[in-house]
């Protein structure tokens, strides 16, 4: 894949490792890392059979091509701590709980609650990356408002038959990354930053953006947010789940 690399010569040490503890399930980690004054970023690893193929296909972004940890990325709403199970979350997933109804009407953008990821044995990956002051969560909510109304700006509900297609082994569907297409809330949140003007991942084009992509910004492209004096991502995760290969 057509990416750049970063020059930092150590890893963002304010993104750090924490362990979930074995008796906690995803909700009860994140609680112990949650700010409410900052735009939150989730990031996540599930092991079903749609999930293992979007991880396997962001195997280009990584220079080992070993699987990504990675499969999905939502915008997570403001929310207390103590309801973080039921705070709003927005995402294009290619498996929402309530189905896809009509997505033309919302550019793909679906509305869920944290609470569906909150099990650590279908998601044993996750993180959750904050965002600089300068992005603030009223702006960004403003901005996915905009996106749902302006598919000429990223047409989210193409990525999203792309990807269903690849996902399903629908006739000879290729990966869609190799053709410059994003993973649809991936690129969805791309849209929403850069037009904040905040650059999710400055080694990618916006529109190929994945879940891996936002995992390396956040670990390796700290010192180009900071000399643009944006702010380095900072957050958490825990990955314990690794692919076989």
């Amino acid at each position: 894949m057509p990416t750049l690399s970063s020059r930092a010569k150590s890893i963002n040490k304010e993104f750090k490792e924490h362990k979930r503890a074995r008796e906690k399930n995803n909700i009860d980690w994140l609680r112990s890392h949650w700010r409410n004054d900052r735009v939150a970023i989730l990031l996540l690893g599930g092991t079903s059979l749609v999930d293992f193929r979007l991880r396997v296909a962001q195997s280009h972004f990584r220079n080992d091509l070993t699987p990504s940890h990675w499969s999905h990325v939502a915008l997570l709403g403001q929310s207390e701590a103590k309801a973080l199970a039921t705070a709003p979350l927005y995402e294009i997933s290619l498996m929402p709980t309530e189905g896809f109804g009509f997505p033309p009407a919302s550019n793909g953008v679906q509305q869920a609650v944290l609470g569906r990821y909150a099990d650590p044995k279908s998601f044993p990956n996750i993180a959750i990356l904050h965002l600089p002051a300068s992005v603030t969560p009223k702006k960004l909510m403003d901005a996915l408002e905009r996106f749902q109304q302006q598919r000429i700006v990223l047409d989210a509900v193409q990525l999203l038959l792309a990807w269903l297609g690849y996902a399903w082994g629908a006739g000879r569907a290729g990966n869609p990354l190799l053709d410059g297409m994003g993973i649809p809330s991936a690129a969805m949140l791309e849209t929403l930053t850069g037009a904040e003007g905040f650059d999710l991942t400055p080694g990618l084009e916006s529109r190929a953006s994945c879940p891996e992509a936002i995992w390396q910004s956040a670990r390796w492209w700290h010192d180009y947010h900071k000399e643009n004096k944006e702010g380095a991502i900072t957050g958490a995760f825990c990955t314990t789940h690794y692919l076989p290969f």
